[in-house]
């Protein structure tokens, strides 16, 4: 079997929440060592996550320092004068004021590569600013763009921020810094915002924006659920089907298995037609529970599936057939990622 990308590399992670364990997470499944600086002293988050319940169980090695003392944070030195990469989400000068930032640590060992992550980035008039996941993407764009066009944007959980635009983009740029080490030998600064991951991630929506075809509000569009036919409908037992007929062909099998004639519903294309369709899918899906429109879906290619929950997503064949999860020994189960095919 292949070794895992980064076997034999060795990652410090300053413990805190949200994007930063996550990418250690990521970096301890491509074969890191992630060594886990934590506080002694549990920190004050607001909500009841415990270290362990937060990704924190994946950790092979956890240190517990005092970063407040003088021996903590000598402590801390010592383990990255060892490290490949060190990763931190502090607001900006935290580390700075500890004597443990860039400058510092590159220049005791130039080959680091040292992960910044922030909400709104080290520079600019919002630098020191506090905030949330809701917040970064709230200023990106995307919080405006997702929800029903009547209520409130639709919050994500904290997958948009934390983890796709800061956690994700923060593994890839230190994938591709330690590429480019390999080049030169020196290590570099990187500066993840997840303000600016959710922004980079509206590419092709700003795109489309530019180009006069996205409508600048909330299911309006296609993708936004601005159209009957890519939507979440109520079922009788008060479950959700998803549809995302957008293709023509598509289209057709949906409206055929819900019982209906493509040739006698109002025309799809013309706009002023939407709320009719919606209210006859609306009332079609409202017949039965979900369990009916997942037997009658099942074996079709028409792009509508049930909307599962998270015991129900841990249980379904496809996530079984491709072994996406493990089961703890408390039985809870947990995503697994691998880099490999067949893996």
């Amino acid at each position: 079997m292949l070794e895992k990308p980064l076997d034999g590399y060795r990652v410090v992670e300053f413990a805190t929440v949200g994007g930063i364990p996550f990418c250690g997470l990521i970096l301890a499944q491509l074969g890191a060592e992630v060594r886990q600086i934590r506080n002694p002293r549990m920190p004050e988050l607001g909500i009841p996550v415990p270290p362990e319940a937060d990704m924190g169980r994946w950790r092979r090695h956890i240190v517990e320092l005092d970063l407040k003392t003088s021996e903590g944070c000598e402590a801390a030195v010592r383990l990255i004068d060892d490290a490949d990469v060190l990763i931190e989400g502090f607001r900006p000068g935290v580390m700075e004021k500890l004597n443990l930032g860039p400058a510092a640590c590159l220049a005791r060992r130039p080959g680091l590569i040292y992960g910044r992550m922030t909400g709104w980035g080290q520079q600019g008039p919002w630098a020191d600013r506090a905030g949330h996941d809701i917040n970064f993407i709230a200023m990106s764009g995307a919080l405006h763009a997702m929800g029903s066009s009547e209520g409130p944007p639709m919050v994500p959980l904290n997958l948009v921020g934390d983890l796709a635009g800061g956690a994700l983009y923060l593994a890839l740029a230190i994938n591709a810094a330690l590429l480019q080490r390999e080049r030169s030998g020196l290590g570099g600064v990187i500066d993840a915002a997840m303000m600016d991951g959710a922004t980079h991630m509206l590419s092709g929506i700003y795109g489309r924006l530019g180009a006069g075809i996205w409508r600048d509000r909330p299911a309006a569009n296609v993708i936004d659920g601005g159209v009957p036919w890519y939507r979440c409908y109520r079922c009788a037992d008060g479950g959700w089907m998803a549809a995302g007929a957008i293709e023509a062909r598509f289209y057709r099998i949906f409206v055929e298995a819900l019982g209906l004639s493509p040739d006698t519903l109002p025309d799809r294309d013309q706009r002023a037609h939407w709320p009719a369709l919606e209210k006859i899918f609306t009332e079609r899906f409202a017949s039965r529970p979900r369990s009916h429109w997942e037997s009658v879906f099942e074996p079709l290619d028409a792009c509508v599936t049930p909307v599962l929950s998270l015991s129900e997503a841990s249980r379904h064949p496809q996530q079984a057939a491709r072994n996406r999860f493990e089961n703890l020994q408390d039985g809870t189960p947990v995503p697994r990622w691998t880099w490999l095919a067949g893996q």
